[in-house]
């Protein structure tokens, strides 16, 4: 009956998977979508029995048996060929004498869904950040989340000023990003930002660097001089970077500039005026340093008259998804390249702590895209420490536990994918008052 027209021509036209199975749980058809979504040719299923198809490995188990079983409706995930997951609701069909016709079982693919809800949460978040943020061009790199909202409406605020700034954070937390979207907003957005990374350098190579040096300063000198960064950066800002290492030699000198806006550059008997904004950053304690000696209390305060601190990732990490989004777009428009992550990349992705913050995050993403040579990254292309999977409750081992447990991660995927109670509950065939007391039930 299935196999005629106008049916036939119906159910092709519907864009979910359809597979219908009469009243002994043989096929008796499958529309386009179903051979689209699953990969599986409706000539090697049709006149099968479901439960010889879950023999043969063709699929992992049968809404179909699992509706004649119960004679209601059965919301299942199910495995095609042993990899792609797909989201199955069988319905049974009655006559009027309450004889079952056959089961009609719908197919959505978890993959397609769990991209539109990633897609969804990047447009919503684009949009957020938008309506809240009408600055520079320079902004539309940064991402802002509701744990860093109130620090960017902070750095908003005082980059009117000229006020210092000290930003705090651990390393790859977006310290260089937030001195340059202060600056690229101050009123010396117009002038030179420079920056100077105070770790690992030798002092004379840093006084040099900060102060420049007149002509025949030292045996290899140029001839001609240089200008030192404090020069360069006049009527603009200077980013120093990792301040907590700078030598307790350099610090003295540093001071004095802050204190009289002046410098002498090295090997020259005359002082030049500058004029200068400093903004610094370090993610060292400078207060346990300055009991213990190793940072002058002076130059503390005279550097610390704003102070922000930003979190690590593994506390805002509502920006994972967004970052990787915009550094995938990033290295694709850089490499040339069209390459995507695939959902469970990215939920593997965005459950992990990143230590190294959004440096190592980025710097993981560019290694996964050049590294790998077709178009979509899958887990397998993950290195191990990065996979990761939400974890269920811990249950007991008792029938009544075990049904629990099940019942648990059948809702938590479903509300993954369809967002609402109201939706889920439909899609699983129950009331959404009975679903709204099952997950009351599940956070106790």
């Amino acid at each position: 009956m299935f196999d005629v027209e106008p049916i036939r021509s119906i159910i092709d036209a519907i864009q979910d998977g359809i597979y219908i199975t009469d009243a002994r749980a043989v096929t008796i058809a499958v529309n386009r979508s179903y051979e689209r979504i699953t990969g599986l040719n409706r000539s090697i299923l049709i006149g099968r029995y479901m439960g010889d198809l879950v023999k043969l490995g063709y699929l992992s188990n049968s809404a179909s048996l699992e509706v004649l079983k119960r004679q209601e409706v059965v919301t299942l995930v199910q495995t095609i060929n042993g990899s792609q997951k797909i989201l199955v609701t069988g319905s049974p069909v009655f006559d009027e004498r309450k004889q079952l016709m056959c089961v009609v079982t719908s197919v959505r693919d978890i993959t397609e869904l769990l991209r539109a809800k990633h897609a969804q949460e990047q447009l919503e978040n684009l949009f957020r950040s938008q309506s809240q943020y009408k600055i520079s061009s320079f902004s539309e790199e940064l991402i802002i989340s509701r744990e860093t909202q109130k620090i960017f409406d902070l750095a908003t605020n005082v980059a009117k000023y000229n006020s210092k700034v000290l930003l705090r954070g651990e390393t790859g937390t977006g310290k260089s990003k937030l001195a340059r979207y202060i600056h690229s907003i101050s009123p010396r957005a117009t002038h030179a930002f420079l920056e100077l990374n105070c770790s690992g350098i030798p002092d004379n190579l840093l006084e040099i660097e900060l102060f420049g040096y007149v002509p025949g300063a030292f045996t290899g000198a140029s001839t001609k001089g240089k200008k030192g960064l404090l020069e360069i950066s006049h009527q603009g800002t200077l980013f120093l970077d990792e301040i907590g290492d700078l030598p307790l030699s350099m610090q003295v000198k540093l001071l004095k500039v802050i204190e009289e806006n002046r410098f002498l550059p090295v090997g020259s008997t005359e002082f030049k005026e500058v004029d200068i904004r400093i903004i610094s950053a370090t993610h060292r304690n400078l207060e346990e340093m300055v009991k213990a000696g190793e940072f002058r209390e002076d130059l503390f305060y005279r550097i610390n008259v704003v102070d922000i601190e930003l979190p690590p990732l593994r506390q805002r990490n509502s920006e994972i998804l967004p970052l990787i989004q915009q550094s995938q777009k990033s290295f694709n428009e850089k490499y040339q390249m069209d390459k995507q992550f695939s959902p469970e990349v990215i939920e593997s992705l965005t459950l992990h702590d990143w230590p190294g913050n959004i440096r190592q995050l980025v710097n993981v993403i560019e290694r996964l895209m050049v590294s790998t040579t077709h178009t979509e990254i899958s887990m397998h292309d993950l290195p191990d420490y990065l996979h990761h999977e939400k974890q269920l409750p811990k249950q007991g081992v008792t029938l009544k536990d075990k049904v629990l447990a099940y019942e648990y991660e059948l809702i938590v995927e479903a509300l993954n994918i369809h967002g609402s109670t109201r939706a889920t509950a439909e899609a699983l065939g129950v009331e959404q008052s009975t679903l709204v007391k099952k997950i009351t039930r599940f956070k106790q």
